[in-house]
């Protein structure tokens, strides 16, 4: 699970050191958020067996934390609109460094930290990205190497590496969150305070990215008291119609702004035509599975990750290709997609090791590779809809024809996509969507009732529904999702 967004200064109404001095454990993060008003937590910096900081920190003023030395960290005034890096320490309110991984833009080459603090683990972090407030915490194992590369490639200007392993943790005050070590104390957070009206005249056609990773809640009303409609997944781009105490309407609803950050130019491209966001998690440059090379971007390949394990959807498997096993077989190849989120971990014009027809066989050296998720408790019908839209998104982009889309059987004979070749007309059906064909007739009553059945949550694959193909299982299914959906 992991947590990030970025914020403009004009967001954030106050980023709080938190000095926890009554002990509150990781569990008890409500507590903190209710005694603080602010919207979200997570973990601070590194601290001793004491629970005193060994490096710079500073909160309101009142210095927590004064080593003999000068270093690179984050700092800011109470109304955090001067936010920036700077050497520490300083004149500003608030300060708090740990381990420096990008400085003016340029990644650090070797950052120093203590050898107990290397290794892979859980790591948070927070720095600046075009003048944003940015931060990330991830239950992801990284070494400080490896996070310093996803946060370059993310695009951060600065970034701080905070405590990681049992200290990492969140929680918002919607409840959505993680710990990584129930019973630790840690004496320090970060707490952020979100100001009331998100929206700003520098938006994109007014539209959002969820940033909640567990989804945010559709409602009757702009309140937590009004009835729940639904929800929208973490990464997608919702259009705010009109905003109210903190609260933004959609066509389907209201929704807490707290949850949402302002599409960005760098977005663009970046989100299906289904309104589904590409989460960047760039496989670092020299990673034994990043062989690199020129792709020409000919052909698109349709895998199947095989991996039918409760839990192994595309965050699973982008953790996977940053282990040792991946890098070691190797293997790796461009996108995940499930039945809620997509992945990319290569970008689209390098090799990668998913065809099996050798390095510089066609299947490796020339398409982009597709791994579509049959994980135990996934919606598979919805995770071959979102990978066709990222196929309509890659054409588009690339002038790839779909006569070039193809399965990973073509390149060395494998049975794969192997669900969707065991299945009758599955492919054709497939390659449909992915060509923007959803019925042969059109039927527009039949597609109102669709679109209004999705937007209620009752029905995950819109396209197969418009196009007529479902089993007399999946109807049974249907109607007894519309049976609940009736007596809620």
């Amino acid at each position: 699970m992991q947590f990030a967004a970025t914020y403009s200064l004009a967001q954030l109404r106050r980023v709080q050191i938190y000095n926890n001095i009554k002990r509150y454990r990781e569990t008890e993060l409500d507590k903190i958020l209710q005694e603080t008003g602010g919207s979200f937590v997570f973990g601070g910096p590194i601290f001793l067996s004491d629970l005193s900081a060994p490096c710079h920190l500073k909160g309101d003023g009142i210095v927590y934390g004064a080593p003999d030395y000068t270093v690179w960290g984050m700092a800011w005034s109470q109304d955090v609109q001067d936010y920036a890096m700077e050497r520490l320490p300083c004149e500003t309110d608030n300060y708090v460094e740990c381990v420096a991984l990008i400085v003016d833009g340029e990644p650090v080459g070797a950052p120093n930290y203590q050898p107990d603090m290397g290794g892979r683990r859980p790591r948070q972090a927070i720095g600046a990205k075009e003048g944003r407030f940015a931060y990330i915490v991830t239950q992801t194992a990284y070494t400080p190497e490896e996070m310093r590369d996803v946060l370059a490639a993310a695009g951060w200007d600065s970034a701080v590496m905070l405590d990681g392993g049992g200290s990492v943790c969140y929680q918002d005050r919607a409840g959505n969150g993680f710990v990584c070590d129930a019973d630790r104390v840690i004496p320090y957070y970060i707490v952020v305070h979100l100001a009331a009206d998100m929206s700003e005249s520098d938006t994109t056609g007014g539209q959002y990215v969820v940033t909640a990773q567990s989804g945010l809640n559709i409602r009757k009303g702009p309140g937590t008291s009004f009835d729940k409609l639904g929800g929208y997944a973490y990464g997608t781009v919702v259009a705010i119609q009109a905003t109210r105490d903190g609260w933004g309407q959609t066509d389907r609803g209201w929704v807490s702004m707290d949850y949402l950050r302002p599409v960005e130019a760098a977005d663009e491209g970046l989100v299906t035509d289904t309104g589904l966001r590409i989460i960047q998690d760039i496989l670092p440059a020299g990673a034994k599975n990043r062989p690199g090379g020129s792709n020409p971007e000919t052909y698109i390949t349709i895998h199947e990750t095989g991996n039918f394990a409760k839990g192994a959807d595309a965050a699973a498997h982008a953790a996977y290709l940053r282990g040792s096993s991946a890098q070691a077989a190797p293997v790796s190849w461009h996108y995940t997609v499930d039945d809620h989120s997509i992945y990319q971990h290569l970008p689209d014009g390098e090799r990668a090791y998913h065809a099996g027809d050798g390095g510089s066989g066609p299947g490796n050296a020339t398409s982009i590779g597709i791994e579509i998720c049959v994980d135990a408790g996934g919606n598979f019908e919805q995770a071959k809809a979102n990978a066709a839209a990222l196929v309509r998104l890659l054409m588009e982009r690339h002038g790839i024809p779909l006569a070039n889309v193809v399965q990973h059987n073509r390149w060395n004979g494998k049975d794969c996509p192997k669900t969707i070749r065991a299945t009758a007309g599955a492919w054709e059906t497939f390659l449909a969507l992915c060509g923007g064909q959803v019925s042969q007739d059109s039927d527009p009553e039949l597609e109102a009732a669709v679109d209004a059945l999705a937007a209620a949550g009752v029905i995950n694959s819109p396209y197969r529904w418009k196009a007529l193909d479902y089993t007399a299982n999946t109807v049974r299914l249907l109607l007894i999702k519309m049976g609940k959906y009736v007596t809620q």
